[in-house]
């Protein structure tokens, strides 16, 4: 559990990845979302070059593709992967390790919860109480539609899709399509980047 004391230390480096917005009437126009070079990537309205600054560091190694807003609570605890695609509006609760693979595609609104209370108010007390955390982990390949939510204590395999609006509770098994409140297994997605899969073609021949 994270007291109240380490939620306020950690609250100041909250990184909200908006694409610099100096002010709500002030913000940047995008230059080339794909540059390497932050400081390429948008400028505002005075010219000024917009720049990752700081939170520049949580993707310095592996460089996603952002498409801005979105915002981390902490930025400590969020691991991205190559390649991945961060959609407007992710909103991110990193009490505990949130973990997002490579190759992952995120739609726009989705929201990934890694923090939760007990129940029981006489122990949280607002915001003086102590604050829990599970982690969560999106895996490789895979595509998290718009309007999700994928809450605490969630695996979300390999090869899976979410569909839009849906809310994950408990894991996502591998190369499956999920989707509901709460979501639930639709179909399994037959892919050759599947083993099971590439097995059955194999027999068939």
């Amino acid at each position: 559990m994270t007291s109240s004391k380490e939620w306020q230390k950690n609250a100041k480096r909250r990184a909200l990845l908006a694409l610099g917005h100096r002010s709500p009437s002030q913000p940047p126009t995008i230059v080339n979302k794909h540059a390497k070079d932050s400081t390429t990537r948008a400028k505002y309205p005075d010219g000024a070059v917009w720049s990752f600054g700081e939170n520049g560091k949580l993707f310095e190694e592996t460089d996603p593709f952002v498409e801005p807003p979105i915002f981390v609570d902490h930025g400590l605890n969020l691991k991205v992967g190559k390649e991945t695609f961060l959609n407007s509006n992710l909103f991110v609760l990193d009490t505990c390790l949130v973990a997002i693979g490579e190759r992952v595609l995120f739609g726009p609104n989705v929201c990934t919860y890694g923090a939760t209370h007990p129940m029981d108010s006489a122990i949280w007390q607002g915001i003086k109480g102590p604050e829990d955390g599970k982690e969560v982990h999106i895996e490789d390949d895979v595509w998290v539609c718009g309007n999700v939510i994928i809450l605490a204590c969630v695996r979300v395999e390999r090869g899976s899709t979410v569909g839009a609006a849906s809310v994950v509770t408990r894991d996502v098994p591998p190369f499956h399509f999920v989707a509901g409140n709460p979501a639930r297994v639709i179909r399994r997605i037959e892919t050759s980047m599947d083993p099971e899969y590439r097995a059955k073609e194999t027999e068939g021949q």
